[in-house]
């Protein structure tokens, strides 16, 4: 029975929110021990290549609305004008020499403490074009959260040439004190799988 396997990949994001009275920090680690991780099944060779471009120690909430001028500054990006943090960016390369396959990106979450939905994510594209719409990390164990724009599911073309994302994660500003989220944490994962809703895995934590 013939079968198109992909390649997919996971890294595990850790999040501990700290909150002061009268302001919110968040502080966000997230390490790997392979930067390139891959999938190689009959024809179909995807490899993904997850890189740091920031990563925030002591995090602020930010606005919805500055998440794409935090990230796309020539420099200092993630860094507010006083000096804070208000995200942590990654880019996901994907590279495939096998068939053309179309993709559906998603973030798992493998724990959460969280009682708000305060933690979102995002993905742009390589010129900082808004993929999907901003959405909240689940707070549900083992629940996928697919990289969605307006209500739909976005599918990832693979086909010769790499695509590059950006992901950034960040604690959405709420206008009053974060209390609720204080002293929290999540883990989860960030990887992609066919349409076909076939699966090859691959996976790297702290």
């Amino acid at each position: 029975m013939d079968r198109k396997l992909f390649g997919m990949v996971c890294f595990v994001l850790a999040i501990v929110i700290i909150v002061t009275s009268g302001a919110s920090f968040a502080y966000y680690t997230s390490s790997d021990t392979d930067d390139n991780i891959s999938g190689t099944v009959n024809d179909f060779d995807v490899d993904m290549v997850i890189n740091t471009v920031y990563q925030a120690d002591q995090l602020i909430p930010l606005n919805n609305s500055l998440v794409k001028s935090a990230i796309s500054k020539s420099s200092n990006k993630c860094i507010d004008n006083n000096g804070y943090e208000s995200c942590s960016l990654f880019t996901l390369t994907l590279k495939n020499s096998g068939d053309p396959q179309v993709l559906n990106g998603y973030i798992i979450t493998n724990s959460s403490t969280y009682v708000t939905d305060n933690l979102k994510f995002q993905i742009y594209d390589s010129n900082f074009n808004a993929v999907t719409d901003v959405i909240s990390i689940s707070r549900t164990i083992d629940e996928k959260v697919y990289f969605t724009k307006n209500s739909s599911i976005v599918g990832t073309a693979v086909n010769n040439a790499d695509v590059v994302y950006y992901l950034v994660i960040w604690l959405t500003e709420t206008g009053s004190v974060q209390n609720d989220d204080y002293g929290r944490s999540f883990t989860g994962k960030v990887g992609f799988e066919s349409i076909h809703g076939e699966n090859l895995t691959a996976s790297f934590s702290t």
